[in-house]
């Protein structure tokens, strides 16, 4: 059986993603930080499995025959289940293109628990809407019944007001960081850009520590390197940091990192670089970036980092670190023992070349209201590099330098 599995949007293909026949009823995915490993969250027994290459792709070898296969896919606690009619003997049972994807909405299938905190100087928030997770899985802080939960960050007065849903929704400094509990109802974070550094107390970094500790995952937009560059992660030794870089430009272009400090390749850069070929995010080979920002650089002796794109030659501030990411708890030397959540930090504004809530760049004052203002077009190139690596965070963790371990094995094999 072959076949290629998309997002929740049908657009773009998928890396990673684990397809497989189940033999048994599957069972729920838990919701929370948790010390998975690769093959605990795939149930059902599977028969046969293949992981997705980087075009999305894959072959199921050894397929049962018959009428009504059920057929799964999953990429951490993503997944949904299809009926393949009929698998017929001896030939390629050939899926229709589209037909498999990431659920857009929890009655398609299982989303992770997904909380966001909005900021007025970048909408990760409307990512998940451009990637096709359906608005009515919207709502105001952890009570909300659907799976994107959304928390208010603070205003700030050159940027302006920071988006909200309707009713609106709880700050995110009282109902979400200010304590490890809090955080441990959502097995994703996202922290959107405030247009200043985010206030953060020491009672708030060290929640996030437990949080990723435990198993949960976080990705951090610009100015939320305040949870980084100080605090227990201050001392671990992330990136060489250069807060508030003022010298910026509106576009620079970033360059695949495809080695490891050893000289060896980097998988997972390697797959980034084909993804993004294969999605038409590359110019001349490189990703255009609007609005970056140049406040860290991951090298050699910042061991518990991974660089994936930095700025090319021609920016302001070449060899920057636009986007890099680690594994916790942090291990000083890089090693991988007991490592079980993960943390991507970009220093680009991934919203910026969307037109989210009619450029409110121009009226700061202008209200932004929560999922309804989201552009709904195609994902910019850098918005593409990140939705790579949203699945890659939802996967389970892994050490970079190692590819994706093979998908879990059929029973008595």
């Amino acid at each position: 059986m072959s076949g290629t599995v998309y997002d929740p949007a049908k657009r773009n293909p998928l890396y990673n993603v684990v397809v497989y026949v189940p033999n048994a009823p599957l069972s729920p995915i838990p919701t929370g930080p948790s010390c998975d490993t690769c093959n605990s969250l795939y149930s059902g027994d599977p028969l046969v499995a293949a992981t997705t290459a980087a075009d999305g792709t894959f072959t199921l070898k050894d397929v049962p025959v018959g009428l009504q296969i059920p057929l799964v896919v999953q990429v951490g606690k993503w997944r949904t289940q299809t009926v393949i009619p009929i698998v017929l003997p001896c030939k390629n049972t050939e899926i229709a293109d589209k037909t498999l994807t990431l659920p857009k909405s929890r009655f398609e299938g299982d989303i992770p628990n997904i909380a966001i905190s909005t900021g007025a100087a970048d909408t990760l928030e409307c990512l998940l809407v451009r990637v096709g997770i359906d608005p009515s899985e919207y709502g105001p802080g952890a009570s909300s019944p659907g799976r994107v939960h959304i928390f208010q960050g603070a205003p700030t007065p050159e940027a302006g007001t920071v988006p909200d849903t309707n009713p609106s929704a709880p700050t995110s400094a009282s109902s979400l960081w200010a304590s490890t509990s809090d955080l441990s109802a959502f097995d994703i974070v996202l922290l959107s850009c405030q247009g200043e550094p985010t206030s953060v107390t020491a009672a708030d970094q060290d929640a996030l520590v437990a949080y990723t500790g435990a198993g949960g995952r976080v990705f951090a937009s610009h100015y939320h390197y305040a949870w980084f560059d100080t605090g227990p992660f201050g001392a671990d030794g992330l990136a060489r940091w250069t807060p508030q870089n003022l010298a910026i430009s509106n576009y620079a272009a970033a360059e695949l990192v495809t080695t490891l400090p050893n000289g060896q390749p980097f998988p997972k850069g390697l797959a980034l670089q084909k993804w993004l070929g294969v999605t038409g995010a590359l110019t001349g080979g490189e990703l255009d970036i609007v609005a970056p920002r140049f406040d860290a650089v991951v090298s050699a002796t910042n061991a518990p980092s991974q660089a994936w794109l930095s700025s090319d030659t021609h920016s302001d501030f070449p060899g920057s670190t636009e986007y890099f990411s680690f594994n916790t708890p942090v291990n000083a030397d890089g090693g991988a023992a007991g490592q079980c959540g993960r943390v991507v930090f970009s220093d680009i504004h991934v919203g910026a070349a969307s037109s989210d809530y009619g450029n409110p760049s121009s009226n700061p004052a202008s209200p932004r209201t929560v999922p309804t203002g989201c552009a709904t077009g195609e994902l910019s190139p850098q918005e593409k590099a990140l939705e790579f690596m949203l699945f890659d965070l939802s996967s389970c963790v892994t050490p970079d330098s190692q590819p994706p371990p093979p998908p879990p094995p059929p029973p008595n094999k």
